[in-house]
């Protein structure tokens, strides 16, 4: 069975997870990588970007190659997201060709921060509408979206796994108390802010933006990707899990990962969180700024509770058919 793959093609994108999977359950793919169109790559590109707010030539040659290779006759088009995919390619498709078509949504298609104008005026097209959030079910089903399926993240078990710093330096660069990876969110920035005043530990951030802001440099320590995200990950005794609260998160890719890469997990409460892991014993949850700071305490100075429970997150997550692999197989069983 063909399978065209519109998504991020990076080796940590679902994108590329679900390219392996693919392969892996015997699927001949195509992936049509957004990546290579996202680049501005020149003086035109940025002044049609700047007057209409997409990067206008590379938009029409993605859609074009999108169209371009369903010549192929795939059987099923799976879609990640669909920031770049217009309307009226999916209609054209729809036009000359039968496949069928499958969102998985990353994101909130209606936060407007995440999304585009195209992604919301596409949920009537798809024949499976699949989200990541169960708070957005009943607005894509407002909105015409039809076979509308909560399917959670996973992980990817050749990347998530658990390795600890193997030298000197690496101890150095990555052991810390309390580790975040994620960008710098509003409500994260507050939440941050509060515990660096409140809670003396040793906090180590990683992703985008923390740098812009000057009171946590000292603590910012760049990008974690591939080794170093498994690094980062197992040389803390904690890693914070927050949901993005304008995406209607009720988990996110870290919930997955942080356990699945042998840290220790504590996350925001949520039904998501709560549904995933049991509370306490594979995973530690809070539902407050002072809660959460009480626990970073509590756990810090409990190792053998800690260790516990992080050894039962890893269980968790290995016995519980949560890989990408066992999620395309969720996908594939719905639309066959």
């Amino acid at each position: 069975m063909r399978v065209l793959l519109i998504g991020a093609g990076e080796f940590y994108h679902v994108g590329a997870f679900f390219k392996r999977a693919l392969a892996e359950l015997g699927y001949e793919c195509t992936l049509i990588n957004e990546q290579l169109y996202t680049r501005l790559n020149s003086f035109k590109e940025k002044i049609l970007f700047r007057l209409l707010g997409k990067q206008y030539t590379n938009y029409k040659r993605f859609n074009h190659d999108v169209f371009s290779a369903c010549a192929s006759k795939p059987e099923i088009i799976l879609v990640i997201k669909g920031a770049w995919l217009s309307p009226d390619t999916i209609q054209q498709i729809r036009a000359f060709y039968t496949p069928i078509l499958v969102n998985y949504a990353t994101d909130d298609p209606f936060n407007l921060d995440v999304s585009t104008s195209d992604i919301v005026q596409s949920i009537p097209l798809y024949d499976f509408y699949i989200t990541t959030k169960q708070r957005t079910i009943s607005d894509i089903t407002l909105a015409g979206g039809k076979n509308v399926v909560f399917i959670p993240f996973g992980y990817e078990p050749s990347l998530h796994f658990p390795e600890i710093p193997s030298s000197a330096y690496e101890i150095f660069k990555f052991s810390c108390e309390v580790c975040f990876i994620g960008a710098a969110d509003r409500n994260r920035i507050n939440l941050i802010s509060k515990m660096l005043s409140r809670n003396q530990v040793k906090l180590f951030l990683y992703g985008g933006f923390w740098d812009r802001y000057s009171q946590f440099r000292h603590v910012y320590r760049g990008m974690a990707l591939g080794r170093d995200y498994r690094l980062a990950t197992s040389a803390a005794k904690i890693s914070l899990g927050l949901v993005r609260h304008t995406n209607r998160d009720g988990h996110s890719m870290r919930t997955f990962e942080i356990p699945a890469c042998g840290g220790f997990l504590l996350a925001e409460r949520t039904k998501e969180h709560l549904m995933l892991f049991e509370e306490d014993k594979e995973a530690v949850f809070f539902s407050s700024d002072e809660e959460l700071f009480d626990k970073i305490n509590f756990y810090l100075m409990n190792d053998r509770s800690r260790e516990r429970i992080r050894q039962a997150g890893l269980k968790r997550v290995r016995t519980s058919a949560c890989t990408y692999t066992d999620r395309l197989r969720e996908i594939l069983n719905l639309v066959k």
